[in-house]
């Protein structure tokens, strides 16, 4: 059942898109966080349902204490609304590291990551279709080729960590034809990732190739299935992705002549451009820090709180637009220590380096080293790509390398246990009494989208403002569409309560006489 619950989320969390002229960004991701949080939870419920007892690897034992620092930031925050968006996203990737965990040790780690590598070909072959001329109302044309992901970005990072995925295909399957099969996969993804133009994810993508086939050619792990025939069938299978997608014609409308040169030789430029706007936000992000130097600002609330640290020139913040910023800094990283806390952060790290640990001391294991050689790959894709991007902060990869991470790792030496079957009950309800709320505002978030349409008449959005009363946007359209009547003014004055700290609330509190 988890299995199972598993490869449809995957699917879904990749495909999942509502059409709306009025929400550009959340038609995506919104649809793609309840796919995220319906998996976890049912995935969770059935975990925890028909387990014994789930045992704790030192690394494991870290992820839940990130989790509890997560869920006290998230008290604490300003907007609670977007705490519990942001938290959500944790919630359900943890919830399916633990489910897929517990599958793979029952069924075996392919009924789990296979179906991954297929969700993942979902996103990347429409990303793919729409480089090649597909268009349709449900993708946004101004960052393609996003496909389904809606971000030509997001597309390719969602490529990157599933590439591993294939790699252990590549590795593992015994028939030609599979063989092949899994050959075309890194066929697509490496073209998908060429074509997106995504810096962060050209990077990721080199880092993580480096790190699996330096694993495959310094271990001898997994009997002779990892052959370097097999590693140059893999790494051939990327070149030639790479060159179909430099001569084939596409429909991408690129500014520039030389459009792939240009981002290569500025793959690592902070100089000028938007590396340099990336320093300058990650500067100020910093300063964040210090105000709040235990729980950080809470989950999602950075977006909350740069405007009062935003400085002269800063790309990223456009003071003249209604929202002067995007929902997340540049950087999974920046976020995690400006959101979560130095303390969450640190935790995270140890949690990530325990994992790699694991991974690295198991690579010669015959059962074992082409899982852990892959699972080197989905950390390393994950860490190196949000240095430079937001990644985990999205469901589609949360879900993905949640999943991923829990099939392949091998288990360690467990330092402690949750006693399910003690207390079932208890650990039912208190994980339902968790997630549950969860799940039941982003279906509301889910239903305000849909209702809000192209946001006319005024009508819809004052119907899909009663299914998200926490939805800063609608408020303030509602506000700025109603002026300083009644109706008006208490729109106005929950956009200030939601971002006391953005300009445009503010201005509107001195239009209408109410500061």
């Amino acid at each position: 059942m988890i299995a199972t619950l598993i490869a449809v989320g995957g699917v879904a969390v990749v495909l999942a898109v509502v059409p709306s002229g009025f929400f550009d960004l959340d038609r995506f991701s919104v649809p793609k966080e309840l796919a995220l949080l319906t998996t976890g939870f049912l995935a969770g419920i059935v975990l925890l349902s028909t387990a014994a007892d789930i045992d704790l690897g030192i690394a494991e034992a870290g992820l839940l204490g990130f989790l509890g620092l997560s869920a006290l930031s998230a008290v604490f925050a300003t907007n609670h609304w977007l705490a519990a968006r942001s938290f959500g996203v944790t919630l359900g990737g943890v919830a399916v590291f633990f489910a897929a965990r517990g599958a793979a040790v029952r069924i075996g780690r392919g009924a789990v990551a296979a179906p991954l590598v297929l969700a993942v070909l979902a996103g990347v072959g429409s990303g793919l279709l729409q480089a090649y001329g597909w268009d349709s109302a449900l993708l946004a044309d101004t960052r393609a080729p996003g496909g389904t992901l809606g971000n030509r970005n997001f597309m390719a990072h969602l490529a990157v960590i599933g590439l591993p995925l294939v790699w252990w295909l590549v590795a593992k399957v015994r028939s030609r034809p599979a063989l092949m099969l899994a050959g075309a996969g890194a066929v697509l993804i490496a073209a998908a990732v060429v074509l997106s133009r995504s810096r962060a994810a050209w990077v990721g993508f080199g880092a993580t190739v480096a790190v699996m086939a330096a694993g495959a050619l310094l271990t001898r792990s997994g009997g002779p299935r990892i052959s370097r025939r097999r590693l140059g069938w893999f790494l051939g299978a990327l070149g030639a992705g790479t060159v179909l997608a430099l001569l084939l014609p596409n429909r991408l409308d690129w500014k520039s002549r030389s459009p792939y040169r240009d981002s290569l030789r500025d793959v690592l430029n902070y100089r000028a451009g938007s590396g340099h706007g990336r320093l300058i936000q990650y500067r100020n992000s910093l300063k964040l820090v210090q105000e709040d130097p235990l729980l950080g600002t809470g989950p999602g609330n950075w977006f909350v709180d740069y405007p009062t640290v935003t400085s002269p020139g800063d790309p990223s913040f456009g003071a003249a637009d209604p929202i002067p910023t995007n929902p997340w800094p540049s950087s999974d990283w920046v976020a995690l220590l400006v959101e979560r806390g130095p303390a969450a952060s640190l935790l995270w790290i140890a949690t990530l380096t325990c994992f790699g640990v694991v991974a690295l001391r198991r690579a010669r294991d015959p059962a074992h080293g082409a899982a852990a050689i892959a699972a080197l790959g989905v950390l390393t894709a994950i860490s190196v790509e949000g240095l430079f991007d937001a990644v985990m902060l999205l469901a589609p990869p949360a879900l993905i390398s949640a999943a991923a991470l829990g099939a392949l790792l091998p288990a360690t030496r467990p330092v402690g246990r949750i006693p399910v079957s003690a207390s079932r009950g208890r650990w039912l309800l208190g994980f339902a009494a968790l997630a549950a709320p969860l799940l039941v505002r982003t279906a509301g978030e889910a239903t305000a989208v849909v209702t809000a349409g192209s946001g006319y008449p005024i009508s819809r959005l004052q119907e899909a403002v009663r299914f998200d009363p926490g939805n800063y946007r609608l408020h303030l359209h509602l506000a700025l569409r109603s002026g300083c009547s009644a109706t008006g003014r208490f729109h106005i004055l929950r956009a200030a309560e939601l971002l006391p700290n953005h300009p445009w609330p503010r201005r509107l509190l001195a239009r209408c006489g109410l500061r």
